[in-house]
C-alpha cells in the first residue's frame, strides 16, 4: 500500500479530522492540502497500523508522479509530508528486506507509519477516492516489462502530461473528455466498497508504449478487488452486479482480422471449442483462458513455455498441447504479433474502446456503470440494459472496423455472463456463422 494524492473526505468524521489535522499542522484549509491530508488519512485508515509507503526520493521521480494528479502540486505534496512528519503523524518504519521491497515502487520505498490519530474517528470516518489521473501514458516497454509491473500502481515510468499533451493533442482531449464525463456522473453515483468502507468515483485510462493507440483500459479504486469482493459493493445504496464479456480477447481477435472461430450456432462459452477436447485435465478452463493470455500477451502464438512466474501452467508438454488445440479453433491467432497486434498494444485499444462507448452510451440511458477491464459494474437490475448495450457495440465497432479495413464482415454476436453473486450466475448465449 502506498501513498497516493486522490481522497476527498466523504462524511462528518473524515471531514473533522481533515480540518484539524490542518488547523493542527498551521495550514488555511484549501482544495489541494483537502486531498492530500485526507489521503493520508484515508490510506493510514486502509493499512489499520501497518506500514505503508509514501515515496520521497532524490532524482524527481516522485515529483513528476505527484503532476499528474489534479489540484495538487510537487510543492505541496512535499510540504505536508514534512509538516506531518515535523509534528509527529508520521513514524519511519524499517526492517523490511531489500529484496522484498525493490520492485514495489517507481523507487526506493519509503515505509512509514501513521501515528498520532484519533481511534474513534478514524473508525467512523469514510472517504471518497476522487482524484486520480485521468490519462496516463507508459514509456515504452517490452512483454517481460509489462509482466513485471503488471501488479504495480505506477510501475512502468510514464510520460508527463506535458508530453502526452504535445504529442497525442487531440486524441488525448478525446480520452481526457471521455474520462472527465464519467467522473462527474460517478461524484452523483459513487460505488461503494463495505469491505474498505470507502468509496470511489474516479478512474484513470493506462495506455502502454509511448503511444495513445496502445492499451487504455480503465482503473479505478475497484479493479483492486476480485470479483467475488466486488459483489458485495453498491451504488446508491443498490446491490450491484458484473456484466462480463466471455472470451472478449478470441472474440477481438477473430473479429479483427476477418478470421471466424471454428464453432457455427449459438454457444454460451468460447472456450468450449477446446474444453470439450481435454476432459482430463485438471483446472481445464483456467489453464485454457492462461494459455491465451500468454500468446496474445506476447504476440508469440507459437510460445513454447508459460511465463516463469505463471504457476498454473507449470508443465510444458500440457502448455503445447493447450497451445495446439487453441490455434486450431482459434485461427485468428496465428495472425498475432511482438509489434503491435498482441494484447499490450492493439487488442486492449480495441477492447477499452468498446468499453469506453459502452459505458458513456449507458450513461445517456441514465444506467450508472463502472468498468473492470471486459466487464461492467451495474446496479442491480440494470443488468439486461448493460446485456443489450455491450453487444450493440461489440456489433457496431468491429462492423465498422471491419468495412474501414476491407475485411469479411463475419457475424458474432458475443456470449455474456450476469454475476450477481459468487454462487449465481446467469449466462447470456452468442452465437456466429
Amino acid at each position: 500500500m502506498y501513498f497516493k494524492p486522490s481522497y476527498l473526505p466523504s462524511n462528518g468524521a473524515a471531514n473533522i479530522l481533515v480540518r484539524s489535522l490542518a488547523e493542527e499542522l498551521g495550514l488555511s484549509l484549501n482544495k489541494k492540502y483537502e486531498i492530500i491530508l485526507a489521503s493520508f488519512l484515508a490510506i493510514a485508515k486502509k493499512v489499520n497500523g501497518q506500514a505503508f509507503d509514501w515515496w520521497t526520493g532524490n532524482d524527481n521521480k516522485t515529483l513528476k508522479l505527484w503532476s499528474l494528479f489534479p489540484h495538487v502540486s510537487n510543492q505541496s505534496v512535499v510540504e505536508v509530508y514534512k509538516l506531518l512528519r515535523e509534528n509527529g503523524y508520521i513514524g519511519a518504519m524499517t526492517g523490511f528486506k531489500t529484496s522484498t521491497i525493490e520492485g514495489l515502487g517507481v523507487e526506493k520505498p519509503n515505509w512509514i507509519t501513521a501515528q498520532r490519530l484519533p481511534k474513534y474517528f478514524m473508525e467512523e470516518a469514510t472517504f471518497i477516492e476522487s482524484n486520480l489521473p485521468f490519462v496516463m501514458v507508459n514509456q515504452p516497454e517490452t512483454y517481460e516489462d509489462k509482466r513485471a509491473t503488471q501488479n504495480q500502481y505506477f510501475g512502468a515510468p510514464k510520460l508527463s502530461i506535458k508530453q502526452v499533451k504535445q504529442e497525442f493533442g487531440e486524441e488525448y482531449k478525446l480520452a481526457y473528455r471521455s474520462v472527465n464525463e464519467m467522473n462527474e456522473y460517478w461524484s452523483q453515483h459513487p460505488l461503494y466498497n463495505p469491505i474498505a468502507n470507502e468509496y470511489y468515483s474516479s478512474a484513470r485510462r493506462i495506455f502502454h508504449n509511448g503511444s495513445i493507440k496502445s492499451g487504455g483500459r480503465w482503473y479505478g479504486g475497484w479493479t483492486d478487488f476480485q470479483s467475488n469482493q466486488r459483489s458485495s459493493f453498491k451504488i446508491d445504496s443498490h446491490p450491484v452486479v458484473q456484466v462480463d464479456v466471455n472470451a472478449m480477447i478470441l472474440c477481438l481477435l477473430s473479429s479483427l482480422t476477418g478470421k471466424p472461430m471454428n464453432m457455427i450456432g449459438a454457444f454460451q462459452d468460447v472456450y468450449q471449442s477446446v474444453l470439450f477436447q481435454i476432459p482430463n485435465i485438471t483446472n481445464s478452463r483456467e489453464k485454457v483462458k492462461q494459455v491465451i493470455v500468454e500468446l496474445a500477451g506476447s504476440g508469440d502464438a507459437y510460445k513454447e513455455k508459460p511465463s516463469p512466474d505463471c504457476e498454473i501452467l507449470g508443465d510444458g508438454d500440457e502448455f503445447i498441447h493447450i497451445r495446439n488445440l487453441c490455434l486450431e479453433a482459434y485461427p485468428a491467432l496465428k495472425c498475432l504479433n511482438n509489434e503491435h497486434f498482441n494484447f499490450t498494444n492493439d487488442l486492449s485499444y480495441h477492447e477499452a474502446a468498446i468499453l469506453t462507448q459502452t459505458l458513456l452510451s449507458l450513461k445517456q440511458i441514465g444506467v450508472v456503470a463502472y468498468p473492470v477491464h471486459d466487464c461492467v459494474i451495474v446496479r442491480m437490475g440494470d443488468e439486461f440494459d448493460a446485456v443489450e448495450m455491450f453487444k450493440r457495440i461489440f456489433k457496431d465497432y468491429v462492423s465498422l472496423f471491419q468495412k474501414l479495413n476491407k475485411l469479411p464482415e463475419l457475424y458474432l454476436d458475443i456470449a455474456l455472463t450476469i454475476k450477481y453473486d459468487p454462487s449465481e450466475q446467469v449466462r447470456i448465449q452468442g452465437a456466429s456463422s
